[in-house]
């Protein structure tokens, strides 16, 4: 398989490879072709919509992961306290890790110049971080391993490496990747395949989460050993800048001057080569059902329950850049009358998120719909639960767009994995957790301005502790920047790990996710929809009423298998568990 048929295979099941454990050393590592073929398995790893969060792909993530910002139907269990401790499997799996080992063992059997190699051996390097970094997010210390680890390794019994030990080494080897990587113009496939510019943005992620991660935890039980967050945040900073560096890389924000629909294109694509601001995405394929999906049939149906907060909802500034009194407008404006008036009211990007009256749901050859009112009657996988319907990502012109050839016919639209926007906010973020100067007009501004919205002001805001209050004091320039962050990349898949990162369980712990303000006269007489004092739709009114009973001391991190602790005892428990 050439480096240049990735379209497809990037994003897809690697047919051509067999599994590792079939792999003879003696036979396979003899070309770059081999490498080429061993390194696309990896890809799969991605968050796409084949992979993640039900039918949503990135766009259900914060739900189906944790989030005040995003639900389905019922609490998830990590914000609620009520986990269990697992004995085996879930994410504490070591396939993936023991499969790039294997690359490292035996790609220099390869006898070609290495110039020939280094995309591939970029991508090993990228993804060896990749994995780990899943691992680090999710279980704090964890034993950091080189070879492939056979049955018999005694390595298999090593005790946890500290935490800042393996990021260092995680960003070790996305500096690797960086320097082996091709220029994203250079790249057979464009932007189908990894580049510099995505291991670069990627860097900034993982910078970024450690720096905030040994600040916020600093003095609990989940404290770094070691902990020097700035200069993790200096990391962040410097990856983003060499990346906004002037004409070197392939990078840009798309803006095409139409604030009402360019942030949802990046979204509702099947073809997304040309976007310089998307760095890496995923092609489908609906002539290969496996490579395939129906998320088009379900963002115009209900969304399979999936349904924003009133918590992301508030982020959204009025268009002139200023706080918007949600509570105000709710007091007197209901249901979809609601939903009307903060649509015409904030920032473009809020009605490229939800579902706003009068936008078209699909005009294809099932008809021309539009959008009336949140499907809060309806039951299954086309109930709302909240009255903010989510519709990132749709494309009415899409033929499967509201069921139209059924569920049999596949969706095309492209995944988006990395996008330009994410290194700027997260360096706009470390700069000013370092205290130093922001470039906001190579950074934020330009986020704001395809939006149509005004440059960024670091501006007070005296209702924020009503709604967003993160459970300690921060700047206004930094409170703006995650809200900022908030709406920019709302329903992504990042504000599960900001939270935690952050230590903000105060933005949910003793609380429940709400919605809008309930219009009972818009729907049929007999319709039970549960509603607070203020007369939100409040859908965990039962089931959680004591709001979210998140565990401070145990659920930032996950167990370690109960069996893993048994067979080696080096393995200790994470807090609490």
């Amino acid at each position: 398989m050439g480096i240049a048929a990735l379209s497809l295979s990037s994003c897809s099941k690697n047919l051509d490879i067999p599994p590792v454990d079939q792999i003879s050393n003696d036979q396979y590592w003899k070309t770059g072709s081999d490498l080429n073929s061993y390194v696309l398995q990896f890809y799969t790893a991605f968050p796409t919509f084949r992979n993640q969060s039900g039918f949503h792909g990135n766009i259900g993530m914060d739900a189906y992961n944790g989030s005040d910002h995003q639900i389905q139907n019922i609490p998830v269990t990590q914000m609620n306290g009520t986990r269990t401790a697992t004995a085996s499997g879930g994410r504490w799996n070591w396939a993936s890790i023991r499969a790039v080992n294997i690359f490292f063992e035996n790609y220099q059997k390869v006898n070609e110049p290495a110039a020939n190699i280094a995309q591939y051996v970029g991508e090993a390097h990228f993804f060896k971080a990749w994995f780990y970094f899943e691992k680090v997010r999710f279980f704090g210390d964890v034993p950091w391993y080189t070879n492939s680890m056979l049955a018999n390794d005694a390595h298999l019994y090593d005790a946890r490496t500290p935490r800042t030990q393996v990021v260092d080494s995680i960003l070790y080897h996305l500096d690797q990747a960086i320097a082996k990587l091709s220029l994203l113009k250079d790249v057979p496939g464009g932007n189908n395949r990894l580049s510099k510019e995505a291991a670069l943005i990627f860097k900034t992620r993982v910078a970024l989460f450690e720096g905030s991660w040994q600040k916020y935890h600093a003095g609990t039980p989940f404290a770094t050993s070691g902990a020097n967050p700035s200069k993790y945040f200096q990391a962040a900073v410097d990856a983003a800048k060499e990346l906004m560096t002037p004409g070197k890389y392939k990078v840009g924000i798309y803006n095409t001057g139409k604030p009402a629909s360019d942030y949802n294109a990046l979204f509702n694509s099947t073809n997304l080569s040309s976007n310089t601001e998307v760095t890496l995405w995923c092609k489908f394929d609906k002539s290969q059902s496996t490579f395939s999906h129906n998320f088009q049939q379900y963002i115009t149906s209900g969304t399979n329950g999936l349904s924003a907060t009133r918590e992301l909802i508030l982020n959204y500034l009025k268009k002139d850049g200023t706080p918007y009194d949600y509570d105000g407008t709710a007091a007197t404006v209901k249901g979809s009358a609601f939903l009307t008036k903060i649509g015409t009211d904030c920032d473009p990007r809020l009605s490229q998120v939800i579902w706003i009256p009068g936008q078209t749901m699909w005009d294809n050859s099932a008809g021309k719909v539009l959008f009336v009112k949140p499907s809060l009657e309806k039951s299954g996988e086309n109930k709302n639960y909240t009255g903010f319907q989510m519709n990132k990502g749709v494309d009415p012109k899409d033929p499967t767009a509201g069921g139209a050839l059924g569920f049999s016919t596949a969706c095309e639209t492209g995944a988006v994995v990395f996008r330009y926007a994410e290194a700027l906010l997260n360096y706009a973020e470390a700069q000013a957790e370092l205290g130093g100067a922001i470039d906001y007009a190579s950074s934020i501004d330009k986020l704001r301005a395809r939006a149509g919205m005004p440059n960024f002001a670091a501006q007070a805001d005296a209702s924020r502790s009503k709604y967003a209050d993160f459970g300690y004091t921060l700047s206004n320039e930094l409170y703006e920047i995650r809200r900022e962050r908030a709406v920019e990349l709302a329903c992504e898949g990042f504000r599960f790990d900001d939270w935690r990162r952050w230590r903000a369980h105060n933005l949910f712990k003793g609380k429940r996710p709400t919605g809008f303000p309930y219009l009972a006269s818009e729907y049929a007489a007999g319709l039970v929809v549960p509603t607070d004092a203020s007369g939100l739709v409040d859908p965990f009114k039962t089931s959680m009423a004591s709001g979210y009973n998140f565990n401070v001391g145990r659920d930032y991190l996950d167990n370690i298998p109960t069996n893993e602790i048994t067979l080696n005892p080096k393995l200790t428990p994470n807090p609490g568990w």
